[in-house]
């Protein structure tokens, strides 16, 4: 007989989730005001759920790649709707293809910089060879 399974209810402490994302309590009070994070509480204690660990881990990657907490916020607040995720997926994509293009534009920048870069050194090094040529 099949059985289904289940994640073990395991929950997580604030030291728990700040050494394993290398990131500090301040930062996860933080996510929690903004409204992205929700544990509970034992006392003062804040207790941390495998939501609030998938959530967080959403969070850092959202960061990583430059988007804004109000824009991981906003795909997070159309997870509840009975769309099957469409909506959520939608809204990620769209915000994703945005910083797509606006890294493809730092990248075209920065590689036109290096290209002036290697060209002034080019002539400078090519000015200081003359120069200690005739100065020899």
């Amino acid at each position: 007989m099949l059985t289904k399974l289940r994640r073990p209810a395991s929950t997580f402490t604030i030291t728990q989730l700040c050494r394993e994302f290398s990131t500090t309590p301040r930062a996860l009070r933080y996510y929690e005001e903004q409204g992205l994070l929700s544990p509970s509480r034992d006392g003062q204690a804040r207790i941390y759920s495998y939501r609030d660990r998938a959530r967080l881990i959403l969070i850092l990657r959202g960061k990583s790649v430059g988007l804004a907490l109000a824009e991981i916020r906003d795909i997070f607040d159309l997870y509840g709707r009975d769309d099957g995720l469409i909506a959520q997926n939608t809204q990620a994509l769209r915000k994703y293809r945005e910083r797509i293009a606006a890294f493809e534009a730092q990248r075209a920048e920065i590689d036109t910089a290096i290209e002036v870069l290697h060209a002034a050194s080019a002539a400078l090094e090519q000015e200081l060879s003359k120069a200690g040529r005739a100065a020899a």
